[in-house]
């Protein structure tokens, strides 16, 4: 009777969330394809099966292969890479996808991870993949759903948890700068930067002023897709190189 339960929750929380666990079996399934491809041996993918796979750089991206700046979302660099950030991830997209729905809810996610890697191509030449740039956009949109539903900033940040989460998120990307060298706070930034207009758009949908909803909207693509066409454009970029 328990495991019935206990399987029968699981599966529920699978079709209540649909999106949040096809993007963990992405992560899963391309990562174990990729492994095996390397030979299955270690931990870590080499450089070359990361580039095979669809990881992003600057060079990369600007030459031809634009599409990166989505593959390189769903790909990890090792078995821990992907165990952090699916472990770390899964509430936080189940959660707006409950809230905003499952569309709208992918809509955040690739335009925050697509947009994140678009930052780290426009600031830096390194190889790099990941999901963690969309999980701090989603992140960021949990943030201003929040701030939505509270109505002011005052209540806002005196929110236990949204304070919890603003030290979180801050302490990441200061261990990034300052301790872990391979952390691509770039796309870390870029997707947050993007993830708080995209849930203050996902926020007031709902709204009874649709044609203020609609402009909305359609300035955060047209932000989001001037980002992306920039990161794409040859010899653009904050610091030349690779």
């Amino acid at each position: 009777m328990n495991g019935s339960r206990a399987g029968s929750s699981f599966i529920d929380r699978i079709l209540h969330t649909p999106v949040t666990w096809l993007i963990v079996a992405l992560n899963i399934g391309l990562f174990v394809l990729a492994w095996i491809r390397d030979g299955a041996q270690g931990l870590a993918l080499d450089i070359e099966t990361l580039r095979a796979f669809g990881a992003s750089s600057r060079w990369l991206v600007q030459h031809g292969d634009p599409w990166r700046l989505l593959t390189a979302v769903f790909l990890h660099a090792n078995w821990l890479h992907l165990g952090v950030n699916t472990f770390f991830m899964v509430g936080w997209c189940a959660a707006v996808e409950k809230s905003a729905g499952s569309l709208w809810f992918a809509f955040a996610y690739l335009t925050t991870g697509i947009g994140g890697f678009a930052a780290s191509a426009l600031t830096g030449p390194y190889l790099s993949v990941g999901a963690s740039g969309a999980g701090f956009g989603v992140v960021a949109v949990v943030l201003s759903l929040l701030y939505r539903r509270e109505g002011s900033w005052d209540r806002f940040i005196s929110n236990p948890g949204v304070r919890q989460t603003l030290i979180w998120g801050g302490g990441w990307i200061l261990v990034g700068f300052l301790f872990i060298r391979g952390l691509d706070n770039s796309a870390h930034l870029g997707g947050f930067a993007l993830g708080v207009p995209c849930g203050l758009v996902l926020g007031g949908r709902q709204g009874r002023r649709r044609p203020a909803w609609l402009a909305s909207l359609a300035a955060y693509i047209l932000v989001w897709l001037g980002i992306v066409v920039l990161a794409c454009i040859p010899g653009v970029g904050f610091r030349q190189g690779g």
